[in-house]
C-alpha cells in the first residue's frame, strides 16, 4: 500500500481545475471524498463522466487516475477528503463479511460510487468528525469507528462491492509507483531497474501494467510529478534539488514538465 498521499498536494491538485481537462491524478489511498461548495464532473480512467454537488459524498478506489472538470464559474471550489488505508478497508471487509457471501463476486473494477447525503444527512456529520480526528495523534480506533459507520451506508451502492475488492488488492501499478516515488535519481527510474526489483522481465511488467489498464511511463510521470509537488509543498528546499530527487538531470525540462503536468502558474518557491 502506498504510503505517500498528500492531503495538501491534493488540494493544490484542486486549486488548478478549470473548465477544461488539464491532466490527471494518480490515488496511491482510496478516499471519502466530498465537494464543499461549487459543483464538478470527475470520472475514472477515461470513464463516464459524474457529476457531484454538496450533496453527495464518493468512495474512490486507490490505483487510479481520476481527472475532474470545474462547472461551477460563479462558486469557490472547496472540497473535503479523508485517505483511507488498505488495512482500514479490510477491516470493514472483515467487520461485514457476511454480507459480502451472498454477493455475486465480479471482475475487481475501480468505479466511482456515491451516496446521497440528502437521504442520510448524519453521514456529513460523521465525514467531518473522522476528519478532525484524522489529525488527532490518538485517532486510529475512533477512525475504524467512523469509516465503518459511513463505508456501510455504500452497501447499497451496486458498484462497491467490485470496487472494494479492487481497492483492497495491491496492484502491480501500486507496486511500480511506490518503487519510483521512494527512490532517488535517474538511473532507479528506468523500466528495466523496477523490473528486475519486482523479479520479472521488462516486457512481463509492460504486459502486467497494460492488463491493468496502464504503462510505465504514465505511472512514472506521475509518481515522479506527485512527489515533487509533495516536496515543494512539505520541504524548505530548491526546485532545482527536488529535480534531482525525482530523477531530472535537465533542470529545465523538469520545470517545463512541472508546470505542464501541475498546471501551475507559478513554481511554489525558490529554484535555487
Amino acid at each position: 500500500m502506498s504510503t505517500n498521499f498528500c492531503v495538501k498536494s491534493f488540494h493544490t491538485y484542486i486549486e488548478t481545475l478549470s473548465n477544461k481537462i488539464k491532466n490527471s491524478l494518480y490515488l496511491t489511498h482510496s478516499l471519502l471524498f466530498k465537494v464543499r461548495s461549487g459543483e464538478i464532473e470527475i470520472r475514472i480512467e477515461e470513464g463516464p463522466w459524474q457529476r457531484l454537488t454538496a450533496a453527495d459524498i464518493c468512495f474512490l478506489p486507490k490505483g487510479s487516475s481520476i481527472e475532474i472538470i470545474n462547472r461551477d464559474n460563479h462558486n469557490l471550489l472547496a472540497v473535503d477528503v479523508l485517505p483511507m488505508t488498505t488495512d482500514m478497508l479490510k477491516s470493514f471487509y472483515q467487520q461485514h463479511a457476511a454480507l459480502f457471501i451472498n454477493k455475486k463476486k465480479t471482475h475487481s473494477i475501480s468505479q466511482i460510487c456515491c451516496t446521497s447525503l440528502q437521504e442520510n444527512p448524519i453521514i456529513e456529520d460523521v465525514f467531518h468528525s473522522a476528519i478532525k480526528e484524522a489529525n488527532s495523534p490518538t485517532s486510529h480506533n475512533v477512525i475504524h469507528i467512523y469509516l465503518n459507520f459511513i463505508l456501510s451506508f455504500f452497501l447499497l451502492v451496486n458498484e462497491f462491492t467490485s470496487t472494494l475488492y479492487a481497492s483492497m488488492n495491491i496492484s502491480i501499478k501500486d507496486k511500480v509507483y511506490d518503487l519510483i516515488f521512494h527512490s532517488v535519481g535517474k538511473q532507479c527510474h528506468t523500466l528495466d531497474t523496477i523490473a528486475k526489483k519486482l523479479h520479472m522481465s521488462p516486457s512481463t511488467l509492460k504486459r502486467r501494467l497494460a492488463s491493468e489498464h496502464t504503462s510505465f511511463s504514465k505511472i512514472s510521470l506521475m509518481s515522479r510529478m506527485n512527489k515533487a509537488m509533495i516536496l515543494s509543498r512539505t520541504e524548505n528546499i530548491p526546485m532545482t534539488r527536488i529535480a534531482q530527487e525525482v530523477g531530472y538531470d535537465d533542470v529545465p525540462y523538469f520545470l517545463l514538465a512541472f508546470k505542464s503536468f501541475h498546471a501551475q502558474p507559478s513554481f511554489p518557491h525558490s529554484l535555487i
